[in-house]
């Protein structure tokens, strides 16, 4: 048991400030400031330094004044106190608190606030009543969010416009204050009180190129095409970069506030056990979902619009069609790169040859932008087997050359600790993959599909919330992982499931359900070992 420091003389008395605020709202940090160096000079603090985070939540751990405020405390050890006009400017809920605490004890720290006055970390009956505070802090954090959210929905289903991020080709009309007019988005202060002009209008030079890219698109030319174009053209994004990248072009193709429909509440934002947030889709039935008609209407022609989306939509349906050229194999979707970690894929490894067509796993490791999945390490060259080298192996049969392929048999998956992040990534791109199969049938009643790029738009669709659902259930399985040595009866095993996969007379449906009712869930290539998990 580590002894209890002794308090600091009143002749050190060496503190440090801290001041944060979320929104301009709750108090300027130079207000915060000035109680600060008032309650350091009421208990005999010196304040040398004092740290900010503006703009940032309470519920964030990593806030970067906060962290810079700890780094300055480790190197001055003589630094004994810790100055805030309110304890939940520094902590909100006990999570927070205990770290904080712990970091207090660590360097010898004494917090100090206005309204509670001197907090040594050693103290349990003060830290209790900081615990107090802190979950009652954490309950209002939660209470001011909902009412705002409730306050916000009701506002929209009222017919209100509430703050939006303007899409391209849209801006937040300018205010004019005394004559002058401020840039678009730009607040002012009237009477002490901030003023936005909350009413949204068409670009001016924005919203030529955005019919621009509709018309484009209308004439088939492809997201890539169109970006190469306003490249070139030297025409700016809505942040102001050179390069368009084809993806920010989808997104604008696909958004129906160009039609007149505006959907508030689209996403949500959800917050992580360290208080980080991230976004996430919300369902089409969510009640948190507002759809109204925007306030500027249809800014681009509706039918264009359709006509547009069904022309995506069946190109991608036409370029999933294409992908279907590489013949199925049994074992597509459940071969793994045992080094990246990622998900191979399946090529013709003859294409020439119009004899018995070869096919071969890559993996897109080396592809640039692939990071390898956690536990994982970067692919240095790349890693292919022949799909045929795989069945065999797992059949203990020698393959070309006489060579051998090296296999590894475990059972159960291994226990992934961002599980919940993955879990709620799955569940939005399942409800992605519904709103895309939704939106194809409703053009097709529109006409503006025929029934192949339906069928198609579906099957990409089913597939990739077949795949999602296929990896939730193996989230939820995960846990302890057992090897299960590849000899005497396992290896016979794996010999008589091979005769069965290797019969092509079968259709590869039932030699697929074959290996799921054998158990195997994945197959982890590093050429040439093999890595068989099982249920």
């Amino acid at each position: 048991m580590s002894a209890r420091r002794t308090p600091a003389s009143t002749t050190s008395r060496l503190g440090v400030g801290y001041t944060r605020y979320s929104t301009e709202e709750q108090g300027s940090t130079a207000e915060q400031r000035a109680i600060n160096e008032m309650v350091a000079a009421d208990h005999g603090v010196t304040l040398l330094e004092t740290f900010t985070d503006e703009g940032v939540s309470r519920t964030l751990t990593d806030r970067p004044g906060l962290q810079e405020l700890f780094d300055y405390l480790e190197a001055r050890r003589d630094v004994r106190y810790l100055l805030v006009n309110e304890l939940e400017r520094i902590t909100a809920g006990v999570g927070q608190r205990q770290k904080i605490t712990s970091l207090c004890k660590r360097l010898g720290i004494t917090l100090v606030a206005e309204d509670i006055g001197l907090i040594d970390p050693h103290d349990e009956d003060a830290m209790y009543d900081a615990d107090v505070r802190a979950v009652n802090a954490k309950g209002e954090v939660l209470k001011v969010r909902r009412r705002t959210r409730r306050n916000l929905r009701a506002k929209v289903v009222a017919g209100s416009t509430v703050a939006m991020r303007p899409p391209y080709g849209v801006r937040m009309k300018p205010l004019v204050i005394e004559g002058v007019e401020l840039p678009s988005g730009m607040p002012a202060f009237v009477n002490g009180r901030k003023v936005r002009s909350g009413v949204p209008e068409l670009h001016p030079e924005e919203y030529p190129w955005l019919v621009q890219m509709f018309t484009w698109a209308d004439e088939g030319l492809s997201v890539e095409e169109i970006a190469r174009r306003l490249t070139r053209e030297g025409v700016p994004t809505k942040t102001g970069k050179d390069a368009w990248p084809p993806n920010s072009i989808a997104g604008i193709l696909d958004n129906p506030f160009y039609k007149g429909e505006l959907i508030w509440g689209r996403q949500q934002v959800l917050r992580d056990e360290n208080g980080k947030p991230y976004l996430e889709q919300r369902g089409e039935d969510d009640p948190g979902r507002v759809i109204r008609e925007s306030p500027l209407g249809a800014i681009v022609d509706s039918e264009l619009w359709d006509r547009v989306n069904a022309r995506r939509l069946s190109a991608r349906g036409q370029k999933n069609r294409d992908k279907k050229a590489t013949p199925e194999n049994v074992l597509d979707g459940i071969v793994f790169c045992g080094r990246c970690g990622h998900r191979m894929y399946t090529r013709i490894d003859n294409p020439r040859s119009h004899k018995t067509v070869r096919i071969r796993f890559y993996c897109p490791g080396k592809r640039p932008g692939m990071i390898p999945r956690a536990g994982y390490s970067p692919c240095e060259k790349v890693n292919t087997i022949l799909a045929d080298n795989i069945i065999k192996g797992i059949a203990s049969q020698p393959i070309r050359g006489g060579k051998t392929v090296e296999v590894h048999v475990t059972r159960g998956v291994a226990a992934d600790a961002d599980a919940e992040k993955k879990r709620n990534r799955l569940h939005a791109r399942i409800r992605e993959a519904e709103a895309e199969w939704a939106n194809a049938k409703r053009l097709a009643l529109k006409g503006l599909l025929d029934d192949d790029d339906v069928a198609a738009v579906k099957a990409d669709t089913e597939a990739i919330t077949s795949e999602a659902r296929t990896a939730l259930e193996e989230l939820d399985q995960a846990g302890r992982v057992e090897v299960v040595p590849f000899t005497g009866t396992v290896a016979d095993r794996f010999a008589e499931l091979v005769d069965g996969l290797s019969d092509e007379e079968v259709p590869a449906e039932l030699r697929k359900a074959l290996l799921r009712d054998f158990g195997i869930t994945r197959i982890y290539i590093d050429n040439p070992r093999v890595r068989v998990e099982l249920l």
